[in-house]
């Protein structure tokens, strides 16, 4: 009888990763160009990154620019609802739209602190192009 033994697989280093998620909660607190570092980080690691990392990497940059996107419509609704609200047709947009902004910071703050679990963890991102985590 013979005993083969499977080389142990070696654990991808995910601290970039790790050190974006938390650029991006702290943009989240308030430092917003901790954000832009971010990003731009997991842009410049992606293409040489292992697989495990690289998800991650997807992960983040979507949850940036589609936060991003969200929070500009939320913006412009704002906007929109400030001014309109001098007649008090504005009040509700603004309401809404305020409410839009609360919902998306806490899809970002989600979709982070579940991802630096991840990465924590040393497991993949399950689902990297998906909307929800």
């Amino acid at each position: 009888m013979t005993e083969t033994s499977a080389a142990p697989v070696p654990r991808e280093d995910l601290t970039l990763s790790i050190i974006v998620y938390t650029l991006f909660i702290i943009s989240l607190l308030g430092v917003f160009p901790a954000a832009l570092v971010g990003v731009f980080m997991a842009y410049v690691s992606k293409g040489t990154s292992g697989p495990v990392a690289t998800g991650h990497f997807r992960f983040q940059i979507r949850t940036f620019w589609i936060g991003l996107a969200a929070a500009a419509v939320a913006a412009v609704a704002i906007f929109a609802g400030a001014i309109l609200s001098v007649i008090l047709i504005g009040i509700p947009l603004l309401i809404v739209a305020v409410l839009f902004l609360g919902a998306i910071w806490v899809w970002a703050l989600l979709r982070c602190v579940v991802g630096l679990v991840w990465s924590i963890q040393g497991a993949p991102c399950p689902r990297p192009d998906s909307l929800t985590v």
